[in-house]
């Protein structure tokens, strides 16, 4: 009897699976084109029509690759499980470093997922950055930087005008070559690299243009990588394809962060003055202009612009000057009457000054801070009536655009606008571009042992010029961009240990040695060497002195004389 209902339970499964075949061939039935029908062909199921309805097809998503398309159906409908078989083959190949076979087990991996997007940043990052750097050679390691940067220009193809794939190609392109610690390197031979340029030029890269052209007019690195970020913005802004994985704040600022690049690039190289200049004129213009103005969506529902933080403080100062005049002397009201609630602990703390606080006090004087404020809400609660039409409008005004302000200051600090904007405008000076010149060829003195004199004075003219820059432009000293001066400073104070000198305890620019650690230390070793000679510090000075002092041992004994002759002649 068992037996029986087993055998009829296993005929109605074959059954209903045979059944169910048939809506499934229906509705996958793929299209077809037939020019002797009058509408070209069928639509194909219900499949078929929404990856037509939706652009799902591969024919729209990139190039169709036979061998691909093979590996899939061989796969008979066990495509996913082979896919994680090969990625962890490939973890596996890394780890005892036969690259050959890892290389083979990507490109295996690509025929399988060609459009999951993941797979093509993933597998890129671990060739360029992963295994790169799994050779000492610098060369090999160039090598291998070029396979990642190659491996999603192939992506690109299986996913055409993909933004976030074309501005992966721009940041490796830039990042990679140019912030590695090989980057003089690799920047070098990325110039030079004439096969590579052909494969860009290949995918609608020209890097012969004037815009890509860096050094000794050839390609460089971070401009190249700039044409890559401005497709990657075409493809969103005229093929109406959507960001992935990346904000719009950051994805829009690849192109003007990488004409800053290339323009600190071209310092670091050599160049100053008429071509450096121009090149900040041009960041300075994308980064604020270009960039600062662009509508990027929010959070809270609205568009903001980052450059629009500035005007909208201005309105608000005024605004609020606008509510005073209509309400005069209700915020003091409200004030002393919130400060009358205080205990007599907060109160006093409040009144104490800041710099005789104690810490439990200023904890104390934060809070009552926090509760005396006064809103324009609550002012244009206690107003009078005749005011509270015009007051209603400019609560209303205020408090959007306290949000606003709010909302650009936040999405400023996330690509360091203000710094970068202002790093721009003071590159672009005179004083900027010697100072940097001197730094340049005093660096390059003392490196090559000579003229030891000559690089102290351009260092400490550089310095002069320097403490004037951070006076006028304080956020500079900031960003870690600053750390490179630093290292300059260093190999200053090694110079005068060279010319038996020491490095001067009140030197101009130690309150940029404050702000970084590597500069702390530097303060702090230079301390402990005074500390250590301490004899030797005032004996530069009497040195000089010595003549005045010999002079007057000379007359002592000339009135030692008299002194004797006198109980002589006593006696």
């Amino acid at each position: 009897m068992n037996r029986s209902k087993s055998f009829t339970r296993k005929i109605a499964y074959i059954a209903a699976i045979a059944l169910l075949l048939l809506p499934l061939a229906a509705i996958s039935q793929p299209a077809a084109v037939d020019p002797d029908r009058a509408d070209g062909g069928s639509p194909g199921g219900k499949l078929a029509q929404l990856r037509t309805e939706y652009n799902l097809a591969q024919a729209e998503l990139g190039e169709i690759d036979p061998a691909s398309e093979t590996m899939k159906l061989a796969t008979l409908g066990m495509r996913g499980p082979a896919a994680n078989i090969l990625w962890a083959w490939a973890i596996h190949y890394k780890k005892v470093e036969d690259w050959d076979k890892l290389e083979s087990t990507v490109q295996q991996i690509i025929r399988l997922q060609p459009n999951f997007l993941e797979v093509w940043d993933f597998q890129a990052h671990n060739l360029s950055y992963n295994v790169s750097v799994e050779f000492d050679d610098y060369r090999m390691r160039y090598r291998w930087v070029k396979e990642g940067i190659n491996f999603l220009i192939l992506g690109t193809h299986y996913n055409r005008q993909e933004p976030g794939l074309l501005n992966q190609v721009g940041w490796f392109t830039g990042q990679k070559i140019g912030r590695a610690d090989e980057s003089k390197q690799f920047r070098r031979m990325f110039q030079d690299d004439r096969d590579f340029h052909q494969v860009f030029r290949e995918n609608g890269i020209e890097v012969d243009q004037f815009e890509a052209l860096g050094l000794n007019a050839k390609p460089d690195n971070w401009l190249v990588a700039r044409l890559w970020y401005n497709k990657a913005t075409d493809a969103v802004t005229f093929g109406d394809k959507p960001i992935r994985g990346k904000s719009e704040l950051l994805f829009y600022s690849g192109s003007p962060m990488s004409r800053i690049n290339a323009a600190a690039a071209m310092q670091k190289d050599g160049l100053f003055f008429d071509v450096a200049v121009a090149s900040w004129e041009k960041a300075y213009d994308e980064w604020k202009n270009d960039y600062g103005n662009r509508e990027l969506p929010t959070s809270q529902g609205y568009l903001i612009r980052l450059s629009d933080k500035e005007p909208l403080e201005q309105r608000l100062v005024k605004l609020k000057a606008e509510v005073e005049e209509l309400a005069p002397g209700v915020r003091e009201q409200i004030r002393q009457d919130k400060l009358d609630k205080l205990s007599a602990e907060s109160r006093a703390a409040l009144e104490k000054p800041a710099s005789e606080r104690s810490g439990e006090e200023f904890n104390l004087a934060y809070m009552a801070g926090l509760e005396t404020g006064v809103t324009v809400q609550e002012i244009y609660d206690r107003a009078g009536r005749e005011a509270r039409p015009r007051l209603r409008t400019l609560v209303e005004q205020i408090q959007s655009d306290e949000s606003q302000i709010e909302t650009i200051g936040r999405n400023r600090q996330i690509v360091n606008f203000e710094y970068w904007r202002t790093r721009c405008e003071a590159e672009r000076t005179d004083q900027a571009q010697r100072a940097r010149e001197d730094v340049y060829e005093a660096d390059r003195k003392f490196a090559s042992g000579e003229n030891f004199d000559e690089a102290r004075q351009q260092y400490e003219r550089a310095w002069d010029a320097w403490d004037q820059i951070f006076t006028k432009y304080p956020t500079l000293m900031d960003n870690a961009e600053a750390q490179d001066l630093i290292v300059s400073i260093g190999k200053y104070r090694d110079l005068l240990g060279q010319l038996d000198e020491r490095f001067p305890l009140d030197f101009k620019l130690n309150r940029l040695l404050d702000v970084h650690h590597e500069g702390q230390e530097l303060r702090e070793q230079v301390r402990l060497l005074h500390e250590a000679a301490g004899p030797a510090a005032p004996e530069a000075k009497p040195a000089e002195d010595k003549p005045a002092e010999d002079k007057p041992a000379e007359d002592k004994p000339a009135e030692d004389k008299p002194a004797e002759d006198k109980p002589a002649e006593d006696k």
